[in-house]
């Protein structure tokens, strides 16, 4: 069905994920079957601890087709992003999914998030907890579940949108999409996901939506709340400014 080469950039980023890499690599590798050809892009985002190091090792240990890109100081998850989505365009892929390091985003759901894309019926493909209506019964915490709701409504209504959500890190992006989105002009910080759902929505690319299961257990993302938001509030002026590269100043 699919050509040997790599279609599909699974793109890491990995900020001190010693203790989480393998295992969601091992979960990655037993459904690999399901993905056309991919490359394992592993961005090692200036870790203060072993990433790198258990990164290559559970690569080699499972046979992987992977590559380690190691920046030498943190520079944050959308500069981790860009890293990964600019080596699967001098890859050659057609399409690039991310996925968490810290095993927060199921593995087991990748097929079903790059589907849209694959089968040509979207551009973008964004996985949300919050569509199923099952993500406090998953163990969201409730504060996290009802501020994202009100700020994705706040989001929609500034913007002009209608997504579920903007701060979902189960994104799928076809070739189209990284050509007409300037992503590396987007934030290196936290709220890269919700620049590029704004841009897409605005280039009027086709976004698919769909619902994904919410894992929080002892290790999950180890974003703050209040630096997030304020990256929030930054893309909110900055699209009050018209300094997105879609609106004419």
């Amino acid at each position: 069905m699919f050509s040997n080469e790599p279609q599909l950039a699974i793109i890491i980023p990995a900020f001190n994920a010693e203790k989480t890499i393998f295992q969601t690599l091992s979960r990655l590798n037993r459904h690999l079957k399901e993905l056309p050809p991919s490359i394992i892009v592993i961005i090692n985002d200036g870790s203060s601890d072993n990433t790198s190091i258990e990164a290559e090792k559970a690569g080699k240990e499972l046979q992987l087709n992977f590559i380690v890109l190691n920046h030498k100081s943190n520079k944050g998850y959308g500069a981790a992003q860009k890293t990964g989505l600019k080596e699967s365009l001098s890859s050659g892929c057609k399409f690039s999914v991310l996925l968490h390091a810290d095993g927060q985003y199921a593995p087991e759901e990748m097929a079903r998030i790059i589907k849209p894309l694959m089968t040509g019926k979207a551009d973008v493909s964004m996985g949300s907890k919050l569509i199923s209506g099952k993500a406090l019964s998953e163990g969201m915490p409730k504060l996290r579940y009802f501020a994202s709701r009100l700020i994705t409504f706040i989001e929609n209504k500034i913007f002009n949108l209608n997504f579920a959500e903007y701060h979902s890190g189960y994104m799928a992006y076809s070739l189209k999409a990284l050509r007409a989105i300037k992503f590396e002009t987007l934030t290196d910080k936290f709220h890269f996901d919700g620049e590029m759902l704004l841009c897409a929505g605005k280039l009027k690319l086709r976004v698919a939506q769909l619902p994904i299961t919410a894992h929080y257990g002892t290790q999950f993302s180890s974003l703050s709340p209040l630096p997030y938001l304020f990256e929030i509030l930054k893309t909110i002026f900055k699209y009050f400014r018209k300094k997105y590269f879609f609106q004419q100043p």
